[in-house]
């Protein structure tokens, strides 16, 4: 059967990724650079949780691949997959397999948490938060430990799901990296159709994200 190229991971879907993982980057070199460069740190903040935002929208009204419909499974099938992937290649997925749909969703809600407890933490000296205040004091200061302590969550997250990469790079030659940077991956099933990138998904998703972070900007940290 002849082996096809298949759009799989839209635009949108394939920036949002990328920018994900730099604001993420960004956020945990300036989080540990003891306050030097915590207004940087905000703003890297409000950016990551505009790309949340708008990746969240679009898993439900984006592309076929992008939606969350798409990769969350039954409990059964993740256990299955996971086995597979220790005896051998097991069926395979055009979009996210089930154990990748997991990662997906852990690693999107603890971000929410991360970027959402920020909003009300402070460093104490200079800088607060925009919701810093709003809250009682109890309930700022266990914000801020979850703040201060889900950072190394959500590393070991990153590092697990950056192995599973390479798991599957070396092991099943899928080339994942690639497919995240142009969007195709092999197909050899039954032909299928390309998948279209919905306007008004992209309109809703991307706007109502840069909406949020237009208003997050204009708030004096």
């Amino acid at each position: 059967m002849q082996t096809q190229k298949v759009l799989v991971w839209d635009w949108p879907v394939r920036l949002m990724h990328w920018l994900l993982a730099l604001l993420f980057t960004g956020l945990i070199i300036t989080g540990k650079s003891d306050g030097d460069f915590m207004e940087l740190h905000f703003y890297f903040g409000y950016g990551l949780s505009a790309v949340i935002i708008a990746r969240v929208i679009y898993g439900f009204i984006g592309s076929d691949f992008a939606r969350f419909k798409q990769f969350l499974y039954h409990p059964v099938d993740i256990i299955n997959y996971s086995k597979t992937l220790l005896l051998g290649k097991g069926k395979e997925y055009l979009g996210h397999n089930p154990v990748g749909g997991v990662m997906v969703i852990l690693l999107l809600l603890a971000l929410t948490v991360q970027w959402g407890s920020g909003l009300f933490s402070s460093d104490e000296i200079f800088w607060f938060g925009p919701f810093y205040g709003s809250v009682s004091d109890e309930m700022t200061a266990q914000l801020g430990s979850i703040h201060h302590f889900l950072p190394n969550v959500l590393l070991a997250l990153v590092a697990l799901h950056i192995l599973a990469v390479l798991y599957h790079e070396v092991r099943f030659k899928e080339r994942l990296v690639a497919a995240m940077l142009h969007g195709k991956k092999p197909h050899s099933g039954e032909s299928i159709e390309t998948i279209q990138t919905p306007r008004v998904g992209v309109v809703l998703s991307l706007g109502l994200g840069l909406a949020w972070l237009a208003w997050l900007w204009n708030i004096p940290v």
